[in-house]
């Protein structure tokens, strides 16, 4: 009876562990995320990839958002299964002004890999996931679709 009790307990340990890091990602700099972290601000997920000219055109345009706009936060996902060596070569290749999800551990995210790209998701300060938006976008349609949220359009 002992060994079941020990046994069932080290599954329930196992499957608190799984379950917390299935709710959670980590940013090229290292950091640990999850998307709770960002409650109350706008959050931007950009799927994008290197070979993508729509997304390429965006990657400057979601960086002046940031710039612009510190109550908006980005988030880059690459379509690509990358290494995040890769990864990195691309920040600096592309100059990624805004942080990149790694791909090393396999991150969770709360929204689907989008069909095309890019494929853009916006989750409001409330947790309300809007999206996939598909195809190219900039910060003025980004802001626009805010202020419609937000009531003030």
């Amino acid at each position: 009876m002992r060994k079941l009790y020990l046994s069932l307990l080290a599954l329930a340990a196992i499957f608190a562990v799984s379950c917390s890091n299935q709710n959670s990602f980590y940013l090229l700099s290292g950091e640990k995320k999850t998307i709770e972290d960002y409650r109350g601000q706008w959050l931007v997920i950009n799927f994008w990839a290197e070979w993508c000219p729509p997304c390429l055109e965006e990657i400057p345009e979601l960086g002046r958002l940031v710039a612009e706009n510190p109550e908006i936060n980005v988030i880059g996902v690459s379509f690509d299964k990358l290494s995040n060596q890769e990864l990195e070569g691309l920040v600096d290749k592309l100059d990624i002004q805004y942080p990149i999800v790694a791909t090393e551990p396999m991150p969770y995210l709360p929204v689907a890999k989008p069909q095309s790209l890019p494929g853009t998701y916006l989750i409001s300060p409330s947790g309300q996931t809007m999206g996939p938006i598909l195809g190219k976008i900039d910060r003025t349609k980004i802001l626009q679709i805010i202020a419609k949220v937000e009531g003030s359009d």
